[in-house]
Formats: C-alpha cells, sequence, structure tokens
C-alpha cells in the first residue's frame, strides 16, 4: 500500500499544521516546501503572530536578534531603515525610526514605509531637542513613541511622542499632507510612560501613578495663503484617583518602574518593583476602578489574574495580548503562556555567566549577552518569563511581526 506524497496533502490538513507554528520563520519555511504547500499559506487563513523582543533596538547594525520564549533568529533590517534608533513599534511589524535626519514609520519585515509629511519628518528632532545631536544622543530627547492604530490605514492613525525630558508630549495625524506637531507640557511629576487607550491617549506619572488624559482634537485654522488646513489641538488634565497604598518594600526606585496600557478597553497599569527587598524584580498588574473614598472617581485596584491574555511590557511597547484557546491549548502561539507576564531587563552578571537555568541564550549583533530564563514562582498565580540583558542598560523592544 502507497502512501501519498507530501504534496498532496489536503488543505484541511495543511490549516491545521500551519496553525500550529509559531514561529513566523517556520512559516515562511512551510510556505517554501513545495508549491502546493505555497499556495496553501496563501489561501488558509493566516495564524496570529506572537510578540517578539527586538534586541539592539538603538543599535546601528543591519542585522537585528528577534527573541521568542523558545527560540531567536536574526532580522536584516529593510536598508532605509539603517543607522536609525527604533523608539516605536505597532502591531505588523511597524517602528517609528529616528536619527538626526528626522522620522520615518517603516515595516521591518516587508520594508514599506508610510510617507509623513515634511514638517513631521524633519521637525520632531528639532522640536525634541534645541539643537543638533549626535546618533547616539539622538534618542536620549525622545522618551518613546506610539501608534494610536495602524499607520498604514485609509483612515491613518495619531502618533503621540513622549520627549525625553519627560514633561512634554508631542503628536501629529499620519496621513495630513500638511500635517504638523502640536506641543502640549505638563507641569508636575515627570511622565513615566504614555499608552493609547481605546482610542484615548494617557499619560502616567512618576511616583505618584497619576492618570493624565490627553484631549486631541482637529480644527481647521487659516494659513497664510489664505487657505484652511486641519490642525490638531491639544489639552490635557489629570484623573481623580485615589492613590494606593504602597508597601514599604515597594520603595525601591532603582527597581521602580510603571507601565500604562490597554486591558479589557480600560487604561490598565503594571508596576515594577522587587518583592520581597533584594530579589529581582516582579511585576504587580492594576486596572481603573471606582473609587470608595468618596473624593476621588477612580482608584487602582489589583489584577490577581490576567485569565486568556498574556502582558508584553517594555519600555517602547507594552500589550495585552489575548491568546485564543482550542482544545484547552493556545493556537498558533505555543510557547506563549496565558496569564502570564513576558518582560526584559539589564542584569549584572560576574564573567557574563549564565545562571544555569536559562531556556536559551544569545549574543547580540553588538557582542553583549542575553538570555530568557522562566522566573520562580513569588507566590501569586501569575507567571513570569524574563530576557535578561547582561551588563548592558539598553531597552529591548516588543514587535509583533504580520501574520504571515
Amino acid at each position: 500500500m502507497s502512501t501519498a506524497p507530501w504534496s498532496e496533502l489536503p488543505y484541511d490538513l495543511l490549516g491545521m499544521l500551519r496553525l500550529r507554528i509559531a514561529s513566523p520563520r517556520d512559516r515562511v519555511r512551510f510556505a517554501a516546501v513545495c508549491k502546493p504547500w505555497r499556495a496553501a499559506a496563501l489561501l488558509l487563513p493566516a495564524p496570529p503572530a506572537a510578540p517578539l523582543l527586538l534586541l539592539s533596538p538603538r543599535g546601528r547594525s543591519g542585522m537585528k536578534h528577534l527573541c521568542g520564549p523558545n527560540d531567536s533568529w536574526v532580522l536584516r533590517v529593510p536598508k532605509k531603515a539603517l543607522y536609525k534608533q527604533f523608539l516605536g513599534s505597532h502591531d505588523g511589524g511597524w517602528v517609528a525610526a529616528v536619527n538626526y535626519d528626522g522620522l520615518m514609520i517603516v515595516n521591518l519585515f516587508s520594508g514599506a514605509e508610510v510617507v509623513l509629511s515634511a514638517d513631521q519628518t524633519t521637525k520632531l528632532a528639532s522640536i525634541c531637542s534645541p539643537k543638533p545631536l549626535p546618533f547616539h544622543c539622538v534618542g536620549h530627547s525622545i522618551w518613546k513613541i506610539v501608534f494610536s492604530g495602524d499607520p498604514a490605514s485609509s483612515d491613518g492613525c495619531t502618533l503621540a511622542v513622549l520627549m525625553g525630558d519627560q514633561a512634554h508630549v508631542a503628536v501629529c495625524r499620519v496621513g495630513c499632507p500638511n500635517g504638523e506637531w502640536a506641543v502640549q507640557a505638563w507641569h508636575g511629576e515627570s511622565i513615566q510612560d504614555i499608552a493609547f487607550c481605546n482610542g484615548d491617549l494617557y499619560g502616567l506619572t512618576l511616583g505618584s501613578e497619576s492618570l493624565i488624559k490627553f484631549e486631541i482634537s482637529m480644527k481647521l485654522q487659516e494659513q497664510e495663503d489664505g487657505g484652511m488646513a486641519p490642525v490638531l489641538t491639544t489639552m490635557a488634565h489629570k484623573l481623580a484617583i485615589q492613590r494606593r497604598d504602597v508597601p514599604t518594600w515597594e520603595h525601591d526606585f532603582r527597581a521602580y518602574f510603571a507601565y500604562i496600557f490597554e486591558l479589557h478597553g480600560e487604561p490598565a497599569m503594571a508596576v515594577r518593583t522587587r518583592w520581597p527587598a533584594n530579589r529581582e524584580p516582579i511585576f504587580r498588574v492594576f486596572k481603573l476602578s471606582a473609587a470608595a473614598d468618596g473624593v476621588s472617581e477612580h482608584r487602582w485596584a489589583e489584577v490577581t489574574s490576567l485569565g486568556d491574555y498574556a502582558l508584553f511590557l517594555g519600555v517602547a511597547w507594552s500589550k495585552a495580548v489575548h491568546l485564543p484557546m482550542d482544545a484547552g491549548r493556545c493556537v498558533a502561539r505555543e510557547g506563549l503562556e496565558r496569564n502570564h507576564i513576558y518582560y526584559s531587563t539589564p542584569t549584572r552578571s560576574e564573567e557574563d555567566k549564565l545562571p544555569g537555568d536559562q531556556v536559551y541564550s544569545v549574543t547580540s549583533e553588538d557582542g553583549h549577552r542575553m538570555y530568557c530564563r522562566k522566573d520562580q514562582s513569588v507566590g501569586d498565580s501569575v507567571g513570569r518569563t524574563g530576557y535578561h540583558m547582561m551588563g548592558w542598560h539598553y531597552s529591548a523592544m516588543w514587535l509583533l511581526p504580520p501574520d504571515f
């Protein structure tokens, strides 16, 4: 009895196989097996992509390491994005790339570029820094860049930039031929993080964990030539939030950092701290809830389970990702775990020795070591996987690639 060749496998079986391939690299290999498999890859629904950690987003090398929970590989950066620093990303492989010449939005996987206006491209650096900066200092004038939506969509999106002084936020509308930057100052505590949640822009302050809402509107304004052009305007106000009781062991500001992201359509916050003292950093998650003090409208209520979500935390990109279930397992995201936090952190290790319990380790293109390790339980229900940068204090960046 003869068996059918691999090239004649039915489409439904090929679809089941493809849905269980987590790595974008392996999905490309799937399509390269033979013509029938390539045709099936084009016709079958694309499985959802899993977030990857991009090492050295501020390095000058044209080869970048991408890391997942179980593996890592190398990506060749499109030529137009060479010698630029990646300071923000959006679903589908889009990054905001900056150098002393200005800003561009480029897809690291396809090489596609979203066209910005001349002012949007060239004026960001001068807005964020009063004088020209060398390459290695460009990122210091910009803390983070976030997208309100798909930059390549016909509706466009809003870009928001948290400047390096953490006291100013600049916004622009992608897709406006004559679009310019609108700058909003915040006089108070430093803004540690910004994010779009359900279409609105929020900022999270350092220490007090206050939430600032930025009102962004578009109005027509008369130009020097007598014509009318759309112009962005911004306003900012602080939400009334009851300050949470912070345990004494959370006051270690060497480990403290707060991230803001969207969870179930509402702003949420993850706090990196030490628990107990003198241990490696851990994360606690909070969501906005109704306050009970009769004065504030909201309070930060702790989240003890993420349910069907996994949380990816980073300085340039933080996101709660829904992991759909099929027969009790994650579809097309093997290696990822629900109710889990994935993060990266610099670490100091004598002579760059590996801890011995790492999942894998890599050496980045600029010669520094990174290892992935599943953290030990600290007594709560949320799991954690850390990507530890040995002896190196740059920030890696999460990137959600296209659905291959």
